[in-house]
């Protein structure tokens, strides 16, 4: 099998991409968790406007750990984009493991997305993320913390099927047991296979709330 690559032809947008997540611990299995995100363009090398609203996710999941380190998740996602309301059904498996200073997470996931204009999208992606103190051997409050994460997307719509490699580096800061923030960049290569490339780079600032008794924590 032969791929071509026309670099020469691919696209390159940018932007901001917030969120926010607010998570609840309902028993000692059961966790809630609700986000939303927003995102605006900034550049688009095949525009001369750029700067633009794009979309709006809301969503909602339930998290059910089923071991001490892993947890099946499910949930739903509301997106508004163009004025236009999808609908998205998640399922997730993901664990941790602990190698000394370094916690490293694998995250496998589907989903299934549905609107009035379009066919449906099935997805699987999966992502492995490593999470480090910049100090000693655990996250503290008051400390900074270093997260790397490489995501493998694969989707299916209309016959066709795509393939998005997604690259996230993160510098987070943990305020205290409640609330911690990260921000970096979330870059993303797609339609690079017999086709031209898409280039796309989200600059990203996270907030993680957490209600929920500090004894509780992690």
């Amino acid at each position: 099998m032969i791929y071509s690559f026309s670099w020469s032809q691919s696209t390159f947008t940018s932007g901001l991409l917030p969120r926010i997540r607010i998570s609840s611990k309902l028993t000692n299995t059961i966790k809630w968790v609700n986000g939303i995100e927003s995102r605006q363009l900034f550049t688009d090398n095949t525009k001369k406007n750029s700067f633009d609203y794009v979309l709006t996710d809301i969503s909602s999941l339930a998290s059910f750990k089923i071991g001490h380190n892993s947890s099946l998740n499910g949930g739903y996602l509301l997106r508004i984009e163009d004025n236009q309301v999808t609908h998205r059904t998640i399922q997730q498996y993901s664990f941790v493991y602990s190698y000394h200073a370094i916690r490293v997470g694998h995250r496998f996931v589907t989903d299934q997305t549905f609107s009035t204009t379009t066919l449906p999208k099935y997805r699987g992606r999966y992502r492995v993320t490593l999470e480090k103190p910049l100090n000693g051997d655990k996250i503290n409050p008051n400390e900074f913390y270093i997260k790397l994460s490489n995501e493998y997307l694969f989707s299916y719509q209309d016959s066709k099927l795509d393939i998005e490699l997604r690259v996230l580096p993160f510098l987070g800061y943990e305020l205290n047991l409640k609330n911690k923030i990260e921000a970096g960049i979330d870059y993303r290569l797609s339609k690079f296979i017999n086709s031209d490339p898409k280039n796309t780079l989200w600059f990203t600032i996270n907030w993680f709330y957490t209600i929920q008794n500090p004894k509780n924590k992690k």
